[in-house]
């Protein structure tokens, strides 16, 4: 009983410990200024959110996420978080989809 409870418990542990948030930001270049309350890292930039599923396949033929809605086609931050849900759904369906979230900043288009 007592090494059951402990493997549940490295279990839940290591579920916990799997997510993760990464950060990419270019060191160049102005980001769209907005008006919000976030009181993060991305406060007073225009953030648009992405919530999506991706299909991992052995072999890919284009890119599992596509970002169309930046006017001067370039992201000044780009952050992906994957969650609990993520995982669970990783090994739901044996490694085949994964949720994650994405959160980026698109560049201050310079002929504005």
């Amino acid at each position: 009983m007592k090494a059951m409870k402990l493997c549940i418990a490295l279990l839940l542990m290591c579920c916990l410990v799997s997510c993760y948030s990464v950060r990419l930001k270019v060191s160049n270049g102005q980001a769209e200024p907005q008006d919000n309350e976030r009181e993060d890292a991305l406060s007073g930039l225009y953030v648009r959110e992405l919530d999506t599923i991706i299909k991992v396949k052995t072999t890919t033929d284009e890119y599992p996420i596509n970002i169309r809605d930046c006017e001067s086609g370039a992201l000044h931050t780009v952050q992906i978080k994957n969650t609990l849900g993520g995982i669970l759904l990783y090994v739901a369906t044996f490694g085949s989809k994964r949720k994650v979230k994405v959160t980026y900043v698109c560049l201050k288009d310079p002929n504005l």
